[in-house]
């Protein structure tokens, strides 16, 4: 559970779906709207606006949060997505995201790599104090540092 020391809501875009979108503290992305986050998460978009690799984590393609982040935040079903990450692996032009096996290890590897971008449950900001919207996504940023 991330407490309030080493999470910082910093971005509002969306809608409230249950999940909330990760990023390490040293990420300055600017606005992350839908669009953004279909780049990032496609690996169109490599890089945050300083420069810094984007690194991407997931969970697997069966998992119910990744089902639901891929319908509800980037509004497009996970097999299009595995296909997009394929495409990239067959054709040698990208590196897909890496896949983590609990939510647990996701935040674990979002908090300890930097240009990190990831998801998770809302009830894991529940002491991130996020305001419960229904026309906003809250975006966390992540950091191990207390």
């Amino acid at each position: 559970m991330l407490s309030a020391s080493n999470a910082e809501v910093f971005h509002t875009a969306l809608n409230d779906s249950g999940v909330v979108v990760l990023t390490n503290t040293d990420v300055q992305s600017g606005e992350l709207s839908t669009s953004n986050l279909r780049a990032i998460f496609t690996i169109r978009k490599r890089s945050w606006d300083d420069k810094t690799p984007i690194k991407v984590f997931v969970l697997p393609d069966q998992n119910p949060l990744h089902q639901q982040f891929c319908k509800s935040i980037l509004k497009i079903y996970p097999y299009v997505l595995r296909e997009q990450w394929d495409r990239l692996i067959f054709s040698g032009t990208g590196i897909p995201p890496t896949v983590v096996n609990s939510e647990q290890q996701l935040l674990q590897m979002i908090e300890s790599t930097p240009g990190a971008i990831g998801y998770a449950s809302t009830s894991i900001s529940e002491s991130a104090t996020i305001p419960n919207t229904s026309a906003n996504l809250f975006v966390l940023r992540t950091s191990s540092e207390q």
